[in-house]
């Protein structure tokens, strides 16, 4: 992890950006809202001096997820990778179908912060698999947090990896928030897409996340949908993430 506002890595409106070492040099999960790129940009350096960034990969086009993408591609020279369906998003600086402009009406994000057209270089679709850093990822798209949203699987270490975006946290708890496309029909009909994957590591874009048994949280969340129960929410007690 290379940047996160809660374990206090970078900007207080980054989401968790994680970098993985493939054949290649780094591949970057995530961006951050691009107000902690000076952090991220540092932290890379530290941890992995002299090893250079191949791409980073979109889950979806909220602000703390992808506003960063331009600004650090411009800075380590890699490509951006994001879903078809948040391409134009991304290309327009769509504040509106981002989220972007309710969340800051809401007081999420400071007026100041705006969201920067750019282009993508590499888009991937729902169940085909794609190469970037020499590194295989399979794309899953699940609906419910926002229409855009993608879990992205691949292999670190001999385990399956799991980054969930805002998708699936920790201990089974859903991404619903209020936003025109956000919603539990969406889950109902993608979330089993997550189900026997056999996901040992768990990486979500905010709060706890785990190397081993990640699909228990999957699972648990699957489970509660087809018991006719809502499984637990962001923004509820303690599933608060931000």
């Amino acid at each position: 992890m290379v940047g996160s506002a809660q374990y206090g890595l970078s900007s207080p409106w980054d989401c968790s950006v994680y970098a993985v070492r493939v054949p290649q040099g780094l591949v970057l999960v995530d961006t951050g809202a691009g107000t902690g790129e000076d952090e991220i940009v540092a932290n890379l350096a530290e941890d992995f001096p002299g090893v250079p960034v191949m791409g980073a990969i979109l889950t979806h086009s909220h602000m703390d997820h992808a506003g960063g993408a331009d600004g650090l591609r411009q800075r380590l020279g890699c490509e951006i990778a994001a879903p078809q369906v948040s391409r134009e998003i991304l290309e327009l600086g769509d504040e509106k179908r981002s989220g972007l402009q309710q969340a800051r009406e809401r007081g999420g994000y400071p007026p100041t912060l705006c969201m920067k057209a750019y282009a993508v270089d590499k888009v991937f679709c729902a169940d085909v698999e794609f190469q970037l850093g020499g590194q295989t990822w399979r794309p899953v798209h699940v609906r419910g947090h926002s229409h855009d949203s993608f879990c992205l699987t691949t292999r670190i270490a001999g385990k399956r990896a799991c980054f969930s975006g805002d998708v699936v946290f920790y201990g089974g708890v859903l991404g619903v928030i209020n936003s025109w496309d956000s919603g539990m029909q969406g889950y109902v009909e993608d979330l089993p897409r997550l189900g026997e994957l056999g996901v040992d590591m768990l990486l979500p874009g905010h709060g706890m996340f785990t190397l081993k048994g990640g699909q228990r949280s999957i699972d648990a969340a699957i489970q509660a949908l087809r018991s006719g129960f809502l499984p637990a929410q962001i923004g509820q007690g303690a599933a608060i993430f931000l």
